[in-house]
């Protein structure tokens, strides 16, 4: 027990998480009893929707990451229990983390901007946290580039506190080692994976891991426009939960064989039908995989085609779900979808749906050559 167990007279030692010297992502006490909540949210539920189109539906994907990297961090002695962590994040990684800290007894302080859901930042207060707003500057700097700035300050004068870093650290890769294994139990191999591509870690550590057992297995990254991570320039994105306006190191590029830039209007068009049609009460960003999933799989039909759903649609009761909502948006869900422009050149992207064949080039060759 820690100094700071013995001062406060709770028992915060991690080593349940630990099993002969492996991280312990469920925790169980029995077959169907465990001894966690975020134990039960680790394996996603593969559901059949048609005959090669397969959904790997998370309740919330996010916590798989963050629960990873602080058991690691504790296991190796990098994480001090006494002090906090801190992250950034307006979405379900800081949810995700949240949890965790509350079921490990850590501190921790998220650093985010006004795009939060309200909702969020008053569950990560309840469950302990700290939450710091950052609000854009005079000179309108990007609002990440502040949120880090803002964290690395913090760790400056805090340096005892731990950061998980999100898009840089490789175990954010590494922790969907499991999800790849559940994948090739259940799936027929090579298959093709598609997932919307934020900080890279659930496409790029799965990708990692199936390759090992079929180099030709399939990486399509569903991206929107507005953001960096394939080569657009910056700029506002509306839809959120993917894309990015920074590069994390933990986007491998020469993992992808294709990348999609899908439009906030054709994700939420594809979430409600998906939805009306299935019953799964998804966020945005499956909107957007899906979107891209079922055209694949559509002309592909001997194609075993897999895509990610990393969260439910709560968060979006009064917005995507909402007719009214829909409306304002001038969404008209009864309008037929827009075919994709396939692209030669990252400077004729639509402005829609458009999609480029990667080929599994490093960023450099792919910006250099089709920029």
């Amino acid at each position: 027990m820690n100094p700071q167990s013995q001062r406060d007279g709770k028992d915060r030692s991690p080593f349940s998480f630990f099993n002969r010297g492996r991280l312990m992502l469920i925790d169980k006490k029995g077959e169907a009893l465990f001894s966690n909540y975020s134990s039960t949210l680790v394996s996603p539920k593969l559901i059949r929707l048609t005959p090669n189109l397969t959904v790997a539906l998370f309740e919330l994907m996010k916590l798989i990451p963050a629960k990873y990297t602080l058991l690691k961090a504790l296991k190796e002695g990098k994480l001090n229990p006494d002090y906090p962590i801190i992250e950034t994040s307006s979405g379900t990684y800081a949810q995700g983390l949240a949890l965790v800290c509350r079921e490990l007894d850590l501190p921790f302080i998220i650093i985010s901007d006004p795009v939060i859901d309200p909702a969020l930042q008053s569950r990560l207060v309840a469950l302990g946290g700290k939450v710091q707003i950052i609000e854009r500057s005079i000179d309108n700097l990007n609002i990440q580039t502040l949120r880090l700035q803002a964290l690395r300050d913090y760790l400056f004068s805090h340096p005892q506190a731990f950061w998980p870093a999100q898009y840089d650290n490789p175990d954010n890769r590494h922790a969907y080692t499991p999800f790849a294994d559940l994948l090739l139990e259940n799936l027929r191999s090579p298959l093709t994976l598609i997932g919307a591509v934020g900080s890279g870690g659930s496409t790029c550590g799965t990708i990692e891991r199936l390759r090992e057992v079929n180099t030709d297995t399939r990486l399509i990254g569903v991206d929107t426009f507005g953001s960096v991570l394939f080569g657009l320039p910056a700029g506002k994105r509306k839809l959120r939960g993917l894309g990015n306006s920074l590069l994390p190191k933990n986007v491998i590029h020469s993992s992808f064989d294709e990348v999609h830039w899908v439009s906030a209007h054709c994700a939420y068009k594809a979430l409600r039908e998906l939805y009306s049609k299935t019953g799964l009460y998804c966020g945005p960003t499956t909107g957007a995989a899906f979107h891209v999933a079922r055209w694949i799989a559509n002309k592909n039909r001997d194609e075993e085609v897999v895509f990610i759903a990393p969260d439910s649609g709560h968060r979006y009761t009064h917005t995507v779900y909402s007719d009214r909502w829909i409306g304002e948006e001038g969404i008209d869900l009864n309008a037929p979808f827009p075919s994709p422009l396939h692209i030669d050149s990252l400077s004729e992207v639509g402005k829609e749906w458009a999609y480029f064949n990667w080929k599994r080039q490093p960023y450099e060759q792919v910006v250099n050559h089709h920029g």
